[in-house]
């Protein structure tokens, strides 16, 4: 098959893109390259701040798109796969529609929809915007919720739903928001995890415990990483005979993986049902991963909770956390049980030759 991936998000697309390669499929990624991440594209495609770049960026699309004929499968990351409004989104989206054999949407990051289940009360018990009832800091700040849900939105998501042939959900949260509007166009696939190249060394505890946590500007609030930071750095500072902190910041991500595997614990990210794609890789390379674990994750895979990952959410105070965290500093022999776990999950549910069967599998059955 001829499969054009436009976008990306944390190497999703350009993980599934070499594997399928393998497979004798002709494959290109466009995507910005996730920026300071230095992810592989085929062909990059960014835009710069102000109105020049936003001028370069709308002629360099007027071009491009026009030339992307004849896929069988356009797979978009998002709704919102360019950086434009949605009316201008919706032209381009047109012309990839019409000129390509189908179109299929990744569900990652966020929507209306996703968003709107986010603030519902009903389909979450927590997220980045709410937290049962209450709002987060996050959302108090920003206004994401708000922005994702103004007029317009809706219409506009409803009409790339309505024209997509199907779309994969990469994780549980995206699937239980997404498969009441899409039925069984939904695939659940999980996050593609490339494990020929994170390998998994036996955790050395004979010294100091050292704690991971990799940040994104400007989202740490987001993702609560400043409130791991915080529970970190109190531990170290009660315990530096026992543990470090290691705190790393906008890094391409071979040097990021690089100092992840110096670490023992990664912290991840406060207000996720599930692990992310920087979780799966904590686990793949052996670490004890604190991320999203919830019931409804364990549920998705078939598998019960052995207690592989450190279950981070809003729902347990920082100090409960900090408990959490300071007994396995205190007793790291707990540590390696949870990471061999940790790493026979992914090897299960995220090996990218898994997912890359479960996208193959769902472009065939629409296809047919």
């Amino acid at each position: 098959m001829r499969i054009l991936f436009f976008g990306d998000y944390s190497n999703l697309h350009a993980c599934l893109a070499r594997e399928l390669r393998s497979r004798g499929h002709d494959v290109t990624v466009i995507s910005d390259g996730g920026r300071y991440m230095n992810t592989h594209t085929d062909i990059l495609l960014d835009r710069e701040p102000g109105k020049l770049g936003a001028v370069r960026y709308l002629f360099r699309l007027f071009n491009l798109i026009p030339t992307l004929k004849d896929y069988d499968v356009v797979q978009l990351i998002n709704p919102h796969f360019l950086s434009l409004r949605p009316g201008k989104i919706k032209y381009f989206f047109d012309i990839l529609k019409r000129n390509n054999r189908s179109v299929f949407l990744t569900l990652a990051g966020d929507d209306y929809h996703f968003v709107k289940a986010c603030l519902d009360g009903s389909t979450f018990r927590f997220s980045e915007f709410m937290v049962g009832n209450t709002l987060t800091e996050f959302e108090k700040i920003s206004h994401r919720a708000k922005d994702w849900t103004a007029p317009g939105m809706k219409e506009f998501d409803d009409y790339i739903n309505s024209n997509i042939d199907g779309a994969m959900a990469v994780l549980p949260e995206y699937d239980m928001a997404a498969r009441p509007l899409l039925g069984n166009k939904v695939a659940f696939t999980n996050i593609p995890v490339d494990l020929s190249g994170l390998t998994a060394e036996p955790l050395d505890i004979s010294g100091k415990i050292n704690l991971f946590i990799g940040m994104r500007e400007g989202m740490e609030i987001q993702k609560g990483t400043a409130r791991l930071l915080a529970i970190c750095r109190k531990l170290e500072k009660e315990m530096p005979d026992r543990c470090s902190v290691t705190c790393v910041r906008n890094l391409p991500l071979n040097e990021y993986l690089a100092r992840m595997k110096e670490s023992h614990i990664v912290l991840d990210q406060l207000y996720s049902y599930s692990p992310g794609t920087n979780g799966f890789q904590a686990m793949a390379l052996g670490k004890v991963a604190g991320t999203g674990a919830q019931p409804e994750f364990y549920e998705y895979l078939g598998e019960p909770d052995r207690g592989a990952i450190i279950p981070l959410s809003p729902l347990v105070s920082d100090e409960g956390w900090e408990e959490r965290l300071r007994q396995l500093i205190l007793h790291p022999e707990q540590l390696q049980p949870m990471a061999d776990e940790g790493r026979r999950i992914v090897s299960t549910h995220n090996d990218v030759r898994t997912v890359a069967d479960k996208f193959e599998n769902h472009w065939r059955k629409i296809l047919s």
